[in-house]
């Protein structure tokens, strides 16, 4: 019978214990963690840009808007989208308003509107000579090729049609090849495939539009959330 009553007495005291163990972090006046609410994804609005460099392709704005677009979801939590004009609509004829007025029937919170301010490539070529070898020597020509590609954006919201930020970015590359074709024709980012990717004005075209991404990212703070009407297209 006392041993009984002793293992009766030890199970409520585990119990009890266990009941203080639960309720101690309410005692101590700590709640239970919530999990941190899923953090809002802006959708930007790519616009083609204005081909400010005479190059003469027909679809170099559009290729540029696609590689932002491309960018901003490879390296960033923003959501890309490309927005088309209208027909008969161009790039040219963009401005703030219109912008907005796109970007709301595209369903997005921010629209940029881009312009390629500069998309150059330099030229240099000098021979070169190795050292003799046994009285014979071997020479070729050394050609170098930088280029600069500059672009500029406008960010608005699509909200109340405020511009968030004006940005501008310039990208640069160089590539030496001995006795090679190395392209720096701008005008073939459409058509020129892998080719036109590594080459020299390929790799300054990169390199502005990921510091125009990173800008753009940094701008998270001003954005504003758009909130489409119900009948406005997902």
């Amino acid at each position: 019978m006392l041993g009984s009553r002793t293992r009766t007495r030890s199970r409520v005291a585990v119990t009890l214990f266990a009941g203080l163990v639960m309720v101690s972090p309410c005692l101590h006046g700590q709640q239970p963690k919530a999990s941190a609410p899923e953090k809002y994804q802006f959708k930007i609005g790519v616009l083609p840009f204005v081909d400010n460099t005479g190059s003469g392709g027909e679809e170099v704005g559009s290729a540029v808007s696609r590689a932002v677009q491309a960018e901003l979801t490879h390296s960033t939590s923003l959501i890309g989208r490309v927005l088309k004009l209208s027909e008969g609509m161009s790039a040219d004829d963009v401005d703030g308003e219109k912008a907005t007025e796109i970007g709301k029937s595209g369903n997005v919170d921010v629209v940029l509107v881009g312009m390629v301010l500069e998309a150059t490539s330099d030229e240099s070529q000098k021979s070169i000579q190795s050292p003799s070898i046994f009285g014979q020597t071997a020479g070729g020509s050394a050609r170098s090729v930088k280029s600069v590609v500059t672009l500029q954006g406008v960010l608005y919201n699509v909200v109340d049609g405020k511009k968030i930020d004006s940005i501008r970015v310039t990208g640069r590359a160089t590539d030496r090849k001995v006795g090679a074709e190395v392209s720096t024709d701008f005008g073939s980012i459409s058509s020129g495939g892998s080719s036109f990717e590594r080459s020299p004005i390929g790799k300054a075209l990169h390199d502005a539009v990921a510091q125009m991404v990173k800008k753009i990212a940094a701008d998270q703070s001003k954005m504003v959330r758009n909130q489409p009407t119900a009948e406005a297209p997902k």
